[in-house]
This record gives structure tokens, sequence and C-alpha cells, in this order.
């Protein structure tokens, strides 16, 4: 607690989602910081660079400010920048935010675990299967035989991103990831990705393939690797939700803390490695656009990213989501699960964070017993939840290896178990149910339609538009209480973003309104499918939304005499470059045109002097640009 405590000074924390069971009530969780405190790393910032910016332009900028790059993500544009002492976070991230060869610049967030002691015991896996062997209430549970029924899962590659797992633990070691393109301990980058001696996957702390650290003092990656794929039917231990998945280790975190570099890069790993699903037992903070493109790129390649909806804060009690954001589950990705805990009784945990638009659904996330290094021991938490997620969502991939994430999370979250304590605390207003999801994908799903309209389709830059539609079946009937996800493409981006996730009305309809885009962009909303009540997924058309600049004009007050001058002025937004066009009016005629330079602020101005007596007006306008329409300001005049 102490150690935690000094880290927590220093660096912006995100609370890990995973507790050591208590044997005080479930209410006492306290966590050593909150996410609203935003600490971060002090001698470092993340840098993106933009697309065909060149690493001399870093360079250059580096040496200007004394500093250098510490690292790199491979196979990105992300570089993590050392900073010398005399120059602060702060002061770093102006300056470079401020080059026009940097795509974006953000501290880089420090994350860590909280847990509690607790007193070890052999409680049994209720959250598999509950007989009320606890004391709590029968069928509260995945119903995880139903499940098995169908499957006990495959060699579907998952990715603990988190403490590490301990390799060498009886009841995960024949589940291991291995890559096969490199040699153990030659210390050579055999298979050319990058990383030297990565066998069974890397640690992204100490920069070294040693997954797991005896001395770091953390098992809640061997904890969470436990309940997603600990060995069945082998006469030891505990069984994980799948019995035979292939655990890719991928350490951030170590010694109480990690940071955001270094998640994303274990996800990027992922992604680069073959992952199919990624569990992400942690999470709080600031946003990062590090940490959002690296989960953007895992759902380009279909990936799932399970995370856990997080722990509240010092109080012990649980957040709402909705109204602070929890990160990376509050990220709007179509491939992003948010899960809250609940415990053997389908209550939601005190501690467990809710959000009725941005958490998912429930899964036990109390007293939950797992492997940890040398044994076996129960913890609480949300970081608990996540997992079983992650070992349904692997058991189903196993069956269908085709189903990108969109598909899989609307399996899942299209079967769930519907409990009174989870409505209008989460999105589904349920628990998870293995069995009815494993179901799901062999039942005929229906064909759906789904539309989108924008509203206005071409407006001013700084103005809004609304995004609106209806999710039908094939048969006309409306969809309700489906997920859509609206994407966008802002003009030069090369792909389709999730930015938004919305909940079908009961006539099927959903409505975003307040959008503001900055260029123009094309948006399109996707319904990836819901497995459990027969929808298949359907895309609407793309809906294009046009942006004019805004151009305003501003004279100087009182009248125009002959051998006297106005200065016109004004600005046009956003920043653009280049000249603007100054019509002149004497008495409603065309008197004149000017070209006028618009300076680093996207502003111009100039002086005009009359030679003859009359009414005098101007207009300024700008011309279209590939990102925008052209626009002009209103008529001025002085006479």
């Amino acid at each position: 607690m102490l150690l935690c405590g000094i880290l927590l000074s220093a660096s912006l924390v995100a609370v890990l989602s995973g507790e050591r069971e208590s044997t005080a009530r479930p209410e006492s969780h306290p966590t050593f910081a909150t996410r609203k405190e935003e600490r971060f790393a002090r001698d470092r910032i993340i840098v993106g660079l933009k697309k065909g910016v060149p690493e001399s332009a870093l360079w250059t900028l580096n040496r200007r400010n004394g500093a250098n790059v510490e690292k790199s993500i491979p196979g990105t544009r992300v570089r993590v920048i050392d900073l010398p002492r005399n120059l602060s976070v702060r002061a770093a991230l102006r300056r470079y935010r401020g080059s026009p060869n940097i795509g974006y610049a953000e501290p880089d967030f420090l994350l860590h675990p909280s847990r509690e002691p607790n007193d070890p015991g052999y409680p049994k896996l209720y959250g598999l299967h509950n007989t009320g062997q606890t004391g709590g209430t029968p069928g509260a549970d995945i119903d995880a035989p139903g499940a098995w029924d169908a499957t006990t899962g495959s060699d579907t590659v998952v990715a603990v991103v988190d403490t590490g797992v301990d390799v060498s633990h009886p009841d995960l070691e024949a589940n291991l990831w291995t890559n096969e393109g490199e040699i153990p301990g030659d210390g050579r980058d055999n298979d050319g990705n990058g990383y030297v001696d990565d066998v069974h996957g890397y640690d992204f702390f100490n920069g070294d393939a040693s997954v797991y650290d005896p001395g770091d003092g953390d098992e809640h990656g061997t904890h969470v690797a436990g309940t997603i794929a600990a060995e069945g039917n082998n006469g030891t231990g505990i069984v994980g939700v799948n019995w035979r998945a292939r655990l890719m280790a991928l350490k951030f975190l170590g010694s109480g803390y990690g940071y955001t570099s270094d998640a994303a890069a274990a996800i990027h790993y992922a992604v680069d490695n073959g992952a199919s699903v990624i569990n992400a037992s942690w999470g709080g903070g600031g946003y990062s656009q590090t940490l959002k493109d690296a989960i953007d790129r895992a759902e380009s390649a279909g990936i799932l990213v399970v995370a856990a909806a997080g722990n509240g804060g010092s109080d012990g009690l649980g957040d709402d989501n909705d109204a602070t954001p929890f990160y990376p589950s509050s990220y709007d990705n179509a491939n992003v699960i948010s899960v809250a805990a609940t415990d053997n009784t389908d209550r939601l945990a005190s501690f467990s964070n809710y959000g009725s638009r941005s958490v998912d659904l429930g899964a036990p996330g109390v007293g939950v017993l797992s492997t940890v290094p040398g044994g076996y021991a129960s913890y609480s938490g949300t970081s608990m939840a996540a997992p079983h997620v992650t070992g349904v969502a692997a058991l189903i991939k196993g069956r269908n290896p085709g189903m990108d994430a969109g598909r899989l999370r609307e399996a899942i979250l299209g079967a769930v178990d519907e409990v009174s304590a989870l409505k209008g605390k989460s999105v589904t207003g349920g628990r998870l149910d293995a069995a009815r999801a494993l179901g799901a994908p062999d039942q005929e799903a229906v064909p759906t339609d789904l539309s989108l309209s924008a509203r206005p389709r071409t407006l001013t830059f700084g103005h809004r538009t609304t995004l609106s539609g209806r999710l039908v079946a094939a048969s006309g009937d409306p969809l309700p209480g489906r997920t859509v996800v609206l994407q966008r493409q802002p003009a030069g981006a090369e792909a389709f973003r999730g930015f938004a996730r919305l909940n079908t009305a009961a006539d099927g309809t959903y409505r975003l309104s307040g959008v503001k885009p900055g260029k123009h962009t094309r948006y399109r909303a996707r319904f990836p499918g819901s497995g459990g009540r027969e929808a298949q997924g359907s895309t609407s058309p793309v809906r294009l939304v046009k942006v004019r600049v805004r151009v305003t004009l501003r004279l100087e007050t009182g009248p125009l005499k002959l051998g006297s001058s106005r200065t016109v002025r004004g600005t046009v937004s956003p920043r653009h470059g280049g000249r603007v066009t100054v019509t002149i009016k004497r008495n409603g005629k065309v008197l004149a045109r000017r070209r006028i330079p618009l300076n680093e602020k996207s502003r111009y101005s100039f002086r005009y002097r009359p030679r003859s007596p009359g009414t005098y007006a101007f207009c300024v306008a700008y011309p279209k640009h590939r990102d925008h329409l052209g626009d002009r300001s209103p008529w001025g005049g002085s006479g």
C-alpha cells in the first residue's frame, strides 16, 4: 500500500479493476486513487507523427527542445519522447501540439493495480455453476456447463494484457500461446517482429521476454488468465471458462504501475501475432489517442477487446461511467465490451462501475477463485468479471472462426440473462449467459435493414447536424433495444471509425444530436448483428455532410470620407492558408477586387481609401478546399 501510494503521487492513475477479496463485507473495496486525479509520467510524453512526415522532422523538433525518442511502438508512428529536466510535460505538450508534423501529443498515463489483502480459501466456482454452494442464489451464474455441452474450447488465441502470467503454473502451462518463429533464449529476434525471445508473449514494462516477474509481487494477470483458460479436465486445481484456449501473456504492469504507451504496444503486438480476443482488466485515467488508435487497429483486424468497467473511486463505491468515462471500456468502438461485476446473488457489486449507455453487461466478479503463482486465491473486482466474458468469446470464436468482432460482441450481448439489478445500470440489463451465447451463432438469423439520415447535410463550420435512422427486420418490424454503432470518416482519413453507440427505441429508431464535423465527413451506421436474437448485421448507406468555411468581416465604425481610410478585417475558420478575395462596390456596382493573404492565424486585414464620394460595400470570399466548401461573408458597408 505504501509503495503504491508513493507511485500514485507521481503519475496519472487508471485503476486496474481487480481486488483481492476481503473478509469484510463487499462494500470494502478501496482504491488507491480515483480516475479524476489524472496523474502521468513527468519525464516523457507520447506523440503521433502525421502520415508521410519523415523521422528527421521529429529529430529536428526534439533537438530544438532538448528531447529524444525513448522508444517507439513497432509498426506505428507512435513515439515516446524523453524530456529534459527543465521542460515540463505541460510545456512539452504545448510545443509538440503546435508543430504541423505532429498529429497528436499527450501525457503517458500511469496505470496500476488496486487490491486488498484476503484470507485465501477454496470457494467453489459459483460464477460458472451456482447451486447456492456459497450462500448465493442458484442459477446466478454464466451457465458454463450448458456451454460446455456445445464446446469446451479450441486453440483460439487470447491476449492477456496485464501484469504478466506465471507460465510455470500447472493449470496454465498446457494452454500457453507459443511463438513458433522464435528460438527460446538465443538472444535474437528470430522472426523479425521487433521483439527478442518473445516465446509466450512479451514484457513491455521491463523491455524483455520475462512475461512474469516474481519480484513484482503481483498475481493479477495470472488470476485473470486462469478464469479465461485454466486447463480443464486435468485433475488439477480449477477449470477456466475455456478449457483449451492459447494464452498470450503481454505484460505492461509491474511493481504496481504501468504506462499507457506500453499498454498500446501490447495491443499492437496482439494484433500482429494472431490474437482473436484481448482481455483488458484495467482502465481509468484520461482519454488517450494512442490507446484509442491501438483499439481501432484491433477493430479493423476483427479482434474483440473485453474491458473491465472499473471499481469506482476511493470511497469504494461504483461510479457512473455515463457521467465520467472510464477508458478503455468507454471507447465507442464496435469491438469493445464493457463489463460490470455481479455477486453470487446476481446483484451489482457495490464497488462496480455501471452505465446505462456505456457498460454493456455484468459477469461474476465477487469472490472469484482462480490461479495465482504457487496456487489459487479468490479476488473481487470488475477485473475478475471481464475474463468470464473473454473466455466465452473465445469459445464462440473457436466454433465460428470467421466471425468478426462486431458480430461476436452482439452474439454475447444479445444472449444475456436479464437480471433486475442491472436494468438501468447497463446497456443490456443482463448478466453473461455462456450457454445461450454459444447457441446463438447456430440459429437462423433474419436479415435486417438499417437507415441513416443527416440533417442538415451542408452546414457552416462550428454548426451541428443530427444523425438519425431506424433498424428493422426484413418484414419491416422494428428491432428495439439493439446497439447501433455510428462511424465517421473525415476528409483525408483512411477508414471509418466508430464514435458513438446508441440503443434503438421501441420503434427501432435511434438519434444523435449535436454532431459537429470539423470538415467534410462521411457517416454511416452499423448494426453488427445479434446472434442471440436471430438478427443479421447490416450497414446503412453512407451520408456525406459537407462543411463550409466561416468567413467573417468587420469594418471600422464611422462614415467613410474622402481622404480618410478604413480597415477591413476578419477571419476564416477553421484555420487555412492562402488568400481571400475582397470585392468592393460603390453605389451598388463592383469597383474592384483584391486578393489579401491570410496570416498564420487565418486572419486578414487591409485598409481602403476611397477616391470618389459614394456608398461603399465590402464582401470577403474564400474558395472551396478539399476539406471544405468555400463561402463568403455578408456585405458590410460604409458611406
